[in-house]
């Protein structure tokens, strides 16, 4: 029995935070409107090689409801980020909460 092993990271968002994560060595890189982008995130959800899917708050915002059904399942794990709208306090807000729930402790920033 030969099993898949999840070792892919996708992102899709706007083209500053796109080319950011282009950078950063994401090889998946997608730039969808976020109102346009519920078929694609359909299609990567059920996608057995994925891992970590990061998408732009605005993605995350427009397809609210098939967010939540994709994160009823263990993978792909779903990370939201602020994109190029995003406004400092929430993207500050944002790295708070992840920091808090990788390591289990909140911190000043």
């Amino acid at each position: 029995m030969s099993s898949q092993q999840r070792n892919k990271i996708v992102s899709i968002g706007d083209e500053e935070t796109s080319m950011g994560f282009k950078l950063a060595g994401i090889s998946e890189i997608y730039t969808e409107e976020p109102e346009k982008s519920a078929k694609l995130l359909r299609t990567i959800a059920d996608d057995p090689e994925i891992a970590v899917l990061i998408i732009t708050e605005e993605v995350a915002k427009a397809n609210a409801d098939l967010i939540r059904r994709i994160r009823i399942n263990p993978y792909p794990v779903i990370v939201e980020v602020p994109g190029k709208k995003a406004q400092y306090e929430s993207a500050e807000d944002q790295v708070r909460a992840l920091i808090k729930m990788a390591l289990g402790i909140d911190i000043e920033m």
